[in-house]
């Protein structure tokens, strides 16, 4: 019987694997198909650009990537990168004669949607529409649609308009409770490194308080600003509006003129047709995102000069990493790639990144520094975010482009270690017993606080790779180390503010960054753009999906053994100090 079972299972599993390699076959056939069968552009076309999705810094080339294999339900996500290019080139194309809007609810950070706005307001010089729609409006959302000529939303729908705000939770008492103690060490004077914050007291500090307020009245000044201007309003009046909570639906928000009028979704559709100038009866012919993007006729020959663009998005990390998290190997292969490279003549860092960890940080400047020396211009660009690793690797270029709702700054370092002494031995009664053969020997055990020798050593290492944050940043941006220290000691920056204490060059978006790069290395126009670096494969994140990967096939090897595997592969993975912005700002 049991012999019976064992073939029963190895049949099962040969089937399964035959189903698995027709799958993949399938999918193959079907991408080529796909490829093959892309709709030509039409005449009088309108373009439909849906922002109602995770935006990264480019699109991914696995087709599965936003697709739950337990629920069937697929997550839109899409590419800055490749927006701007289809705006860009829908603005010079005839055969598109607008833009359908919809960026009702849009879960894109402030950078993004501020890049994407500019590239929207570019287009409406071409004399050609943009019409907007959508049910329901988020705050971000309006910010996008009041550039469009006309916005539409739902008569019954809702239109939030009340500020901006930025919720931290802490973790201090949950902590105490489950006997787990967090043990800190930052800068020695790192008073804005709020990091480590939630792990050590029960609300804001005095610091924290003030740099999130200064961030928060910076972007709500630029949001409201823009809009006014846009809209034809005074920003004091939209202000005094969200203080009041004046709009909560479609007809107060037409009222107060941040919307044109409530309209339903037939009415869209008639006032789309009468601006393309087609019959009731005919069907409006839309097209993609991607059909205008590669519709693009490139005008005159290429030079056999390159600016690469090194998209660098995520967490920092040593190892590989991925196309949202940044792997010190892979960003240092691509730099490396472009500096040995004949052909590319500048590089343009594009950031969008928290921090993380020192050393992996520490790798990737120096494949910048070596740019520099082969006399190779290297320009960041930065995207939502470029903060504590993030500003680290790049403050060394030639110049630093950001945006005014950029994140960035929080110069500083911290180490933040768990020790649950009471959680094993009250509460779960697991003890440990040791030999070593120094007094520091077992320096990190989890059973135990740090001795007082210990925490002294740790702060030293901290406060050592700040000082050398702090020279790297002063070197960098030419300014006086201890000036940089009063405006580091961990404190984040919008773009606005880095452009004005000296932290970045100049406000702007990633084409202002090539344009700068084609710049300082006198290159002309006609230069051939090169991505770096390159997409992950998608059959590989199919198979890592779906279980089929290295990681799962070591499980089943290692059997109960592999958790140990596994935590020496994150030690691998977050070695040394952290210099990472530490807890997401939510901008709500």
């Amino acid at each position: 019987m049991k012999q019976f079972f064992k073939m029963l299972f190895a049949s099962f599993l040969a089937g399964f694997a035959l189903i698995f390699v027709v799958f993949l076959l399938f999918v193959g056939i079907i991408g080529a198909l796909s490829s093959k069968s892309e709709p030509s552009l039409a005449d009088n076309s309108v373009m439909r650009l849906n922002l109602n999705m995770i935006i990264n810094e480019r699109s991914s080339e696995n087709p599965f990537e936003n697709l739950d294999f337990f629920t069937g339900e697929v997550n839109q996500s899409g590419g800055l990168y490749e927006i701007i290019q289809a705006i860009d080139a829908a603005k010079t194309n005839d055969k598109v004669k607008g833009i359908y809007l919809q960026s009702g609810i849009t879960f894109a950070g402030m950078g993004a949607l501020k890049e994407i706005r500019d590239a929207l307001i570019d287009f409406k010089t071409s004399g050609k529409f943009i019409l907007a729609y959508s049910e329901i409006y988020s705050q971000k959302g309006l910010y996008i649609a009041s550039v469009a000529d006309s916005i539409f939303v739902a008569p019954e729908g809702g239109v939030e308009w009340s500020g901006l705000s930025s919720t931290i939770p802490f973790y201090v008492k949950a902590l105490e409770k489950i006997g787990v103690k967090p043990q800190v060490i930052r800068g020695s004077n790192n008073k804005f490194k709020s990091a480590v914050e939630p792990f050590l007291e029960e609300s804001m500090s005095d610091a924290n308080r003030e740099q999130l307020t200064l961030l928060l009245n910076d972007l709500w000044n630029l949001m409201t600003t823009e809009i006014a201007e846009s809209r034809n309003l005074d920003p004091s009046n939209l202000k005094m509006w969200a203080d009041s909570l004046a709009i909560s639906n479609s007809q107060s928000a037409a009222d107060h003129g941040l919307v044109t009028r409530a309209a339903y979704h037939d009415e869209v559709v008639d006032a789309l047709k009468k601006l393309l100038e087609v019959e009731e009866k005919d069907d409006i012919e839309y097209t993609s995102v991607s059909i205008v993007r590669n519709a693009r006729k490139k005008e005159g020959k290429f030079t056999g000069d390159r600016v690469a663009i090194v998209f660098a998005q995520g967490p920092i990390s040593s190892g590989t990493g991925d196309d949202l998290n940044i792997g010190s190997d892979r960003i240092a292969k691509a730099l490396r790639k472009a500096r040995e490279d004949d052909k590319v003549k500048a590089v343009v860092m594009r950031i969008n990144s928290p921090g993380g960890s020192t050393l992996a940080s520490d790798v990737i400047l120096r494949e910048v520094l070596l740019l520099k020396e082969a006399g190779k211009p290297v320009v960041a660009s930065y995207g939502d975010l470029a903060a504590s690793g993030g500003y680290y690797i790049s403050c060394q270029a030639d110049r630093i482009v950001t945006q005014p709702s950029t994140i960035t700054g929080s110069i500083g370092v911290f180490g933040l270690f768990f020790t649950a002494e009471e959680l094993l031995n009250d509460k779960l009664g697991i003890r440990f017993d040791r030999v070593k053969t120094a007094e520091y020997a077992d320096m990190g055990s989890i059973d135990r606080d740090m001795r007082a020798g210990e925490k002294k050593y740790m702060q030293n290492m901290v406060d050592y790779f700040y000082g050398r944050f702090l020279g790297l940043v002063a070197s960098g941006r030419g300014l006086d180390s201890l000036y940089v220290d009063e405006i580091g000691q961990g404190r984040v920056w919008t773009g606005i503010q880095a452009v004005n204490n000296g932290l970045a060059d100049t406000l702007g978006s990633l084409q202002t960054a090539i344009a700068i790069a084609k710049d300082l290395a006198e290159l002309g126009e006609e230069v051939r753009i090169v991505e770096y670096p390159e997409k992950f494969n998608p059959i590989q994140e199919l198979m890592k999906n779906l279980g089929l990967d290295e990681q799962s096939r070591m499980k089943k090897r290692l059997g109960t053994f592999y958790p140990y595997y596994e935590k020496w592969q994150k030690i691998q993975e977050v070695q040394g100090l952290q210099s990472h912005i530490g807890i997401e700002i939510e901008i709500e």
